[in-house]
């Protein structure tokens, strides 16, 4: 880590544990929304109503309601008040596992027996939860909280066999404030180990049918045992073939990551040998399995490929005067690049496929970054997918699937105080989470700055002009206690932006801004940051006019706070 990022950081830290130490105790936790449109559930919307959130239930909602004294009133005066979205599969708060080097070797030197590895070299693991891994304070959390998530069916990370999912709300300080309902599900992907059996995706369908049926006759000799002991050996204790039980009765389901078309497949036909309960989990290519996923349950990846950037009229012109001098091998890449084109829009259109087909989806974000995901909600909704699918998928049908619909999906008294408030319809491009309740627990977030229309360019292709923001500038940052203050240096160079930030200590020393990304006059990047077992996730945007720019740097839950500064030099 940049070692002065490291000090912001620390500076940041000690500011914000102050405030926290000093912070009143909360006096209400009782909350009203006046004056709002509630998205009671896709199709079924109220205007001009109110809701009442109180000991984190959904307490009141309607047009006529009467608010608590005690109530805090929440500045949502013509929002919209959506239920929160749940993903059906997720890593949220999870370690992944680390990729140690002797990974890559061919064999493992620490397993004399490569055939038979212990199980956890192997990747075999069913019987890990998720309360023993559950980390609070993973930044994913924030992250998917701000975008309306408020609710994830999580699970282990690994190979073969990871362990048990179980439901977390988005919220609270450690594994027991969060966890709704534990070990609800079996997770299995085909992900052989490395240098170990079952390496290969036939030894791992081969090795879960194996444990499948060792379980099945596990659990019989039990119930023999248990009704008539006489004569009979004592069942052994095996904690590996136990975590099967609960599917083998059909009262958890497998979930098995299918991201391709072979391993929906596969996973069918293992469903079809074995019996069991399937949710065939973070489906990236199920396009050509359309109607053998009736009846399924299916959590399709919001992980989609990189969208292809639209090229202006001036690269379209630049394009047609090369074709003439295109070689053979051009013309095959022209071809396959096609042929990509065609393969992307079937990601994008499997969503109205599906919803055509009548199968009934949620999503998975496993292999999805936060960052992606709403703009790949506008390019599945762009390819066909109505609002209200969309919000089907996000709330009622994956609270359905996971056995929760009781409790939250919906805005409804007496439910969970899940909810997302927005100052625009959601799935529009420019529309703010503003609020989230997260078991009744209230987070706000700052509305990002609107970016300015696009100005028709000299070709007639429609582009957005980059402020002039090269050179050195001031920073003031205000936290409480105390105003960090520095210099940020940016230069730039046809497209390329490098951005530098002194420490504020006083010494000059800067380091480089990695991520950040100048779109119009507004110039945003982020910093992950651990120091002394504290985490955070620092979100900078900064909005430029002429020779000075306003902004904002986010914390977390820790709130907002301004950020200003003046142009002392530009470039020669």
């Amino acid at each position: 880590m940049q070692k002065q990022i490291i000090l912001i950081a620390f500076l940041l830290l000690g500011a914000l544990s102050l405030l926290a130490q000093n912070e009143p105790k909360k006096v209400t936790n009782t909350f009203a929304l006046q004056k709002v449109t509630v998205v009671q559930a896709p199709g079924k919307v109220m205007t001009d109503a109110t809701v009442v959130v109180k000991d984190g239930l959904i307490h009141a909602v309607g047009k006529n309601v009467e608010i608590p004294f005690d109530a805090k009133i929440v500045k949502a005066d013509s929002m919209i008040v959506y239920p929160g979205f749940i993903s059906g599969a997720a890593h949220i708060g999870i370690p992944k596992v680390e990729k140690k080097e002797e990974g890559r070797r061919r064999y493992d030197p620490d397993v004399k027996d490569p055939g038979n590895p212990p199980n956890d070299k192997a990747g075999i693991q069913p019987e890990r939860q998720v309360r023993d891994l559950l980390k609070a304070d993973d930044n994913a959390i924030e992250g998917m909280r701000k975008l309306g998530f408020t609710t994830a069916q999580t699970m282990p990370d690994g190979k073969m066999l990871p362990g048990q999912a179980s439901i977390v709300l988005l919220a609270g300080a450690s594994a027991n404030d969060m966890i709704l309902m534990d070990n609800t599900a079996l997770f299995f992907q085909f992900k052989g180990a490395s240098g170990v059996a079952p390496a290969t995706v036939i030894g791992v369908m081969s090795k879960l049918r194996d444990l499948y049926k060792q379980a099945e006759q596990a659990k019989t000799h039990r119930a023999t045992f248990v009704k008539n002991p006489s004569g009979m050996k004592r069942p052994t204790s095996d904690p590996i073939l136990e975590a099967f039980y609960p599917v083998i009765d059909g009262d958890k389901a497998l979930m098995v990551k299918a991201n391709t078309s072979r391993d929906i497949s596969r996973a069918m036909a293992l469903q079809k040998d074995l019996g069991y309960n399937m949710i065939l989990t973070d489906v990236k290519q199920g396009w050509n399995y359309l109607d053998q996923m009736r009846g399924q349950q299916v959590l399709l990846s919001l992980d989609l490929p990189k969208a292809k950037e639209s090229k202006s009229k001036k690269k379209e012109d630049e394009a047609q005067e090369e074709e003439k001098s295109k070689s053979m091998a051009d013309k095959e890449m022209e071809a396959l690049e096609m042929r990509r084109g065609e393969s992307m829009k079937q990601y994008e259109n499997q969503a109205k496929m599906l919803a055509e087909k009548g199968v009934a989806f949620g999503f998975s974000t496993l292999d999805a970054k936060a960052k992606d995901i709403k703009a790949n909600f506008k390019r599945m909704m762009d390819a066909g997918l109505t609002e209200d699918q969309m919000l089907a998928a996000l709330t009622t049908t994956p609270a359905k699937m996971l056995g929760i619909d009781k409790v939250t999906g919906t805005v409804a008294e007496g439910k969970i105080a899940n909810l997302v408030v927005t100052d625009a319809p959601y799935f529009e491009e420019q529309s703010n989470v503003r609020y989230v309740f997260v078991d009744g627990q209230l987070f706000e977030y700052e509305a990002k700055a609107k970016k300015k229309k696009k100005k028709e360019g000299k070709e007639g292709d429609a582009t957005e002009a980059p402020a002039d923001v090269a050179g050195v500038w001031t920073y003031e940052m205000s936290v409480p206690g105390q105003e960090l203050e520095g210099t940020l240096t940016i230069k730039k160079s046809d497209e390329e932006l490098s951005v530098f930030m002194s420490d504020p200590s006083g010494s000059g020393e800067e380091e480089e801004i990695e991520d950040a990304v100048l779109e119009g006059d507004v110039m945003t990047f982020s910093m992950d940051v651990e120091q002394g077992g504290a985490s955070m996730n620092i979100e900078f945007e900064l909005t430029f006019d002429g020779e000075s720019y306003e902004g904002t740097m986010s914390v977390g839950s820790f709130g907002s706070f301004d950020v200003e500064g003046v142009r002392t030099s530009k470039p020669d």
